[in-house]
């Protein structure tokens, strides 16, 4: 007879996995008790134990909680990955300063984009992607972690956008022309490109060795929904409406391939590799632009985020693959 997961570990999963991805703020009962889907009894239970082993901290003036010593501890173990963390907030910091732009590192981890690290802007305005979140590693999201993957990764990539992504849905990446920003939806009569088109940008961002994207209503919309699923992770809706936007975002033009380097245009995000000891992408360190930039100006983010990623390689005994 198989073994079931514990219900009430599943619960306690949900408490400090909500705790982790919210660590700016502390939450009162009833928030927490609706965010992860229990009743106000249970989750006060189970926050009492986890008060009392030191993995919630209970804040008695306002009432509310927060992630605790021993759930601190047990992150900062895994060494490797606590120091890798804390040298791109490091570099993150100092780009945030330098350009006076939303900054954020990511990782891959079991399947999902993770957000490791991120420094908001000084002024008020900015995305502010949340260190925990998670998003599906399906195309278009974290072409710049596979670009230097082996093929099977690749394919894995592809495979996870569903048929028109899979592998064989692709022949020939040399027949395929991308326009550099264009947010209309692919012509149905096209169904097999979308695969091609994702092979080309993961050949593009490895042969200038970085990622751009399109600045697109639907990419806020898409921070926007990740936001609600970390808020409520129990609620389907949320998912559903993310997997839809990934869906819809897998068949535009979300990179820009070709750039018209004469002109300005809307930039999303910037983003590029910073590499490992065995040649690998481990983290991926990222600007919000979020606006309109002219050739100058695009030369010089890139530039700048190059130097950082350079350095970090360095100092994590990291090299660039051969």
């Amino acid at each position: 007879m198989a073994v079931k997961p514990s219900g009430s570990a599943v619960r306690v999963g949900r408490l400090l996995s909500f705790l982790g991805g919210h660590g700016e703020s502390g939450y009162s009962l009833s928030e927490l008790a609706r965010a992860v889907g229990m009743d106000k009894s249970t989750c006060q239970a189970m926050l009492l134990a986890l008060v009392e082993q030191g993995f919630v901290h209970r804040d008695d003036g306002h009432r509310t909680y927060a992630l605790g010593p021993s759930a601190l501890a047990v992150a900062a173990a895994d060494g490797d990955r606590a120091r890798l963390a804390r040298l791109a907030r490091a570099e993150l910091e100092s780009l945030t300063a330098d350009l006076d732009l939303e900054t954020f590192a990511t990782t891959t981890f079991a399947g999902n984009l993770l957000v490791l690290a991120r420094v908001p802007r000084s002024t008020l305005f900015g995305l502010s992607m949340r260190v925990g979140q998670t998003l599906p590693l399906r195309p278009p999201v974290g072409a710049v972690h596979l670009a230097w993957a082996p093929p099977a990764a690749v394919d894995a990539w592809l495979a996870a956008a569903g048929p028109t992504c899979a592998p064989a849905a692709c022949t020939d990446t040399a027949s395929v022309n991308v326009a550099p920003v264009n947010v209309a939806p692919v012509d149905p009569t096209r169904a097999g490109e979308p695969a091609c088109r994702h092979r080309r940008v993961i050949d593009v961002v490895r042969e200038r060795g970085y990622s751009v994207t399109a600045d697109d209503a639907l990419r806020w919309r898409l921070r926007d929904v990740v936001d609600q699923v970390a808020d409520a992770p129990t609620d389907p809706g949320p998912r559903r409406e993310r997997d839809e936007l990934l869906r819809t975002l897998a068949e535009r033009d979300y990179e820009v391939l070709d750039p018209d380097e004469a002109k300005s245009w809307p930039v999303g995000e910037i983003c590029a590799p910073v590499f490992g000891r065995d040649g690998r992408v481990t983290v991926a360190l990222g600007l919000v632009a979020a606006q309109t930039l002219d050739t100058a100006r695009r030369a010089a983010m890139v530039d700048r985020l190059l130097f950082a990623t350079t350095r970090l390689t360095a100092l994590t005994g990291g090299r660039p693959p051969d």
